[in-house]
């Protein structure tokens, strides 16, 4: 326990001032020449398979950090703490890790070693150690060359027992070789399945090791090897020998897997002599049955041609035999069908006859009862009658009346039968027979009906226009008055119509809209008395002045359901605790017009576009304070968000042109100060006029009072300009009489 403890000791000494050394100096101790990728990758396999213990800063054997243990082998690495930035050639491992042994492994404040086949090895952290994972489960973000390690460009290389391949400077995969003379193949992992004489390797994996130090040694020559040996002071010479007889048993190893390995390959060279031999007596067995199979085959052809030749010429005869006794048959069965026909061609013709004189008597009879009037000109309907009212109806819902039924058949109704039995390619008489009567009640009937759009007018005869408003007004779709103009109101309810009777919504009024609309199927209004977005008309008008009374609005009345329109009615419904929707009802419309009507949050704070007697107050103030000379309308428009700008802007307020609670009263603060002053200016001008009238040096006709001309159109400075004169006026005839009477008294005095 004691010398385990002394030995990490001695170890994390060594580790610091080596540490301390790589940080003054910036470079390796050791160069390439003696470090191979090969040798840096078998060293951090045995640093994993004997459990090296992870040491912050650790560089000595058994004891190491991340960079401690590439640094334990030869000290490559340059800076341990940059041994990216020591590098001389770099990559990152998302665009895929090189075939290359040995290559440094770098993420933010870690290094670890990529010893191939996808493996890589790094020391962790205190608890888990030296740890061997799949490089692509942690979160490498670059590969490196290590400072200081030589990587072959050409040639075999062996590490842990398995021989690789270079070429170009990466070890070869999936494929194979031919050299000097032995076919060589390399899996996925770049493992070669034969290992080639030892004299072919390039560098080792320097397999030997102890257990308190490592060798690595060269086995291209005997007479050249090289070694680099690190070992504790400890060490002694039993255990020299023992490291040196592990060194001989590993070294008669490999020469036996070699032998055995080469004994392999000629096994498996004979091997496959032997299946190519094997294969080539299968192919030519295979072609010879191929060629007896294609004679039989031909034979086979040959006398199955006869056969079908032989079997044709009999189908032939036979066929021939059938052919004429086919032909006698029809020769036999043409004259009984001649004479067949000819009695039926007889029997038809009587019958032709009776059918022809049968259906004379019956268009005859048709006609008569087509041509029965139904109703004609002057007919009207009683109280168990009302035909007249039935064709009537019929001809408003096809597009021929304006008017709806009246019972009467006038002029308006002859008229209108003459254009339908015209369109419905009838005989054109005005009178209602019952052959009208049945086109006009079928589903066949065309109707009159003129494609009617924004523009469209009623002309001198016809009320197209007119007719469609009113049938509008009564399905509650149409609200104001009837012009028969087709414009934005009429399209606006046109649409409306269609959006409820799923038709397609285009605002014009096609003959399948005008069909609908006066059907008796047409659907009512289930809005009536709501507003909806995108309507127009009064009720828009109405909605809208509303809005701005209780200032969810601002801005000018339109009559159009718009966007800024639903904004505000949005802002209405959530003040209200209605929920958010695209229309009002009827019955949220009379709370809305009531005095129930909640008011907006801002309607205590004044903008562009309100109006009211807040406003007139606002414009009156700011006339008495000289901010303000437009008329007082109570509109807030452009000329007031200037005056109140102005007003913010000397007054330390933010400029926003909008009279909010702080800028009103700011206002008010002034503006009763204002007055306080004038009064006061008033005050002393009537004291000043009082002196001078009691010295007897003022000439009254002189007196001249000076003030500001009031805005005719500010009510209230008047009032305040007239109090002060009014004012002045008493005291002065107070002051005089006071006068008179005192010297009226002295005068009595003087007598006495």
């Amino acid at each position: 326990m004691t010398k385990r403890f002394v030995k990490k000791s001695l170890a994390l000494v060594l580790t610091i001032l080596i540490a301390t050394l790589m940080v003054i100096t910036g470079a390796p101790i050791a160069s390439a020449e003696t470090s191979t990728n090969v040798g840096l990758a078998a060293h951090c396999l045995r640093a994993y398979r004997e459990g090296w213990q992870y040491v912050w800063g650790g560089t000595s054997y058994g004891y190491v950090d991340c960079s401690g243990m590439i640094y334990t082998y030869n000290q490559v690495g340059g800076s341990r703490v940059d041994m990216l930035g020591s590098s001389y050639e770099w990559g990152y491992v998302s665009n895929g890790i090189p075939n290359i042994h040995g290559l440094g492994l770098h993420s933010p404040g870690h290094v670890g070693v990529y010893i191939g086949s996808g493996i890589a090895i790094d020391a962790r952290d205190e608890y888990s150690g030296v740890v061997r994972h799949n490089v692509y489960t942690k979160s490498w973000v670059e590969w490196f060359k290590v400072a200081g390690v030589s990587y072959p460009q050409n040639g075999w290389v062996l590490l842990d027992g398995e021989s690789f391949y270079y070429e170009n400077g990466e070890y070869i995969v999936n494929t194979s070789r031919t050299l000097d003379g032995v076919t060589y193949y390399f899996d996925e992992d770049g493992v070669s399945n034969i290992n080639p004489p030892s004299s072919s390797y390039e560098a080792t994996d320097y397999s030997y090791i102890s257990d308190h130090g490592y060798s690595y040694t060269n086995d291209d020559d005997d007479d050249d090897d090289y070694n680099y040996t690190y070992t504790d002071d400890d060490d002694d010479d039993e255990e020299q020998a023992r490291l040196a007889e592990e060194s001989r048993l590993a070294e008669e190893s490999r020469l036996a897997e070699e032998s055995r390995l080469a004994e392999e390959s000629r096994l498996a060279e004979e091997s496959r002599l032997e299946e190519e031999k094997r294969l080539q007596e299968e192919a030519l067995r295979k072609q010879q049955e191929e060629e007896e199979a294609s004679r039989r085959a031909e034979e086979e052809a040959r006398k199955k041609a006869e056969e079908e030749a032989r079997k044709k010429a009999e189908e032939e005869a036979k066929k021939k035999a059938e052919e004429e006794a086919r032909k006698k048959a029809a020769e036999e069965a043409k004259k009984k069908a001649e004479e067949e026909a000819r009695k039926k061609a007889e029997e038809e013709a009587r019958k032709k006859a009776e059918e022809e004189a049968k259906k004379k008597a019956e268009e005859e009879k048709k006609r008569a009862e087509e041509n029965a009037v139904i109703a004609e000109y002057d007919y009207e309907d009683t109280e168990d009658s009302k035909t007249v009212t039935a064709i009537q109806t019929r001809l408003y819902e096809l597009g021929y009346l304006a008017k709806k039924a009246t019972g009467y058949y006038g002029e308006d109704t002859v008229n209108a039968v003459m254009v339908f039995q015209n369109i419905n390619d009838l005989e054109v008489t005005g009178i209602v027979t019952a052959k009208t009567y049945k086109v006009l009640t079928s589903d066949k009937a065309k109707n009159d009906f003129n494609l009617l759009e924004q523009g469209s007018f009623d002309g001198d005869s016809e009320l197209k226009v007119t007719a469609l408003q009113e049938r509008l007004v009564e399905l509650k779709y149409y609200y104001d008055e009837v012009t028969g103009f087709y414009g934005e109101l009429t399209e606006s309810a046109v649409k409306q119509f269609q959006k409820n009777n799923d038709l397609q919504v285009t605002g014009v009024a096609d003959p399948e809209t005008q069909l609908r609309i006066f059907s008796d199927k047409a659907k009512e209004n289930p809005y009536a008395g709501s507003v909806c977005y995108g309507e127009i008309g009064a009720l828009i008008e109405k909605l809208q002045k509303r809005l701005i009374d209780l200032r969810y609005l601002s801005g000018l009345v339109t009559g159009k359901f718009d966007d800024a329109t639903l904004e505000a009615v949005h802002d209405y419904q959530k003040t209200a605790g209605l929920a958010e929707d695209d229309k009002l009802t009827a019955e949220q419309l009379e709370v809305f017009y009531s005095d129930k009507a909640v008011k907006s949050a801002d309607y205590e704070t004044m903008k562009y576009g309100f109006s009211g007697e807040d406003v007139a107050q606002l414009q009156s103030r700011l006339a008495s304070l000289r901010y303000y000379d437009d008329k007082t309308s109570g509109v807030y428009g452009k000329s007031l968000v200037a005056a109140v700008e102005s007003f913010q802007k000397d007054f330390d307020l933010e400029v926003t042109g909008v009279a909010d609670a702080k800028t009103v009263e700011a206002i008010k603060t002034e503006a009763q100060r204002e007055s306080t002053h004038v009064g006061e200016q008033l005050i002393l001008k009537t004291a000043t006029i009082s002196d001078n009238a009691l010295a007897g040096v003022a000439d009254v006709k002189n007196v001249e009072i000076k003030m500001s001309k009031p805005d005719e159109n500010d009510f209230s400075k008047t009032l305040i300009a007239l109090g002060a004169v009014l004012a002045v006026v008493l005291l002065f005839t107070v002051v005089f009489v006071f006068e008179l009477r005192k010297k009226s008294a002295k005068q009595k005095a003087n007598k006495k």
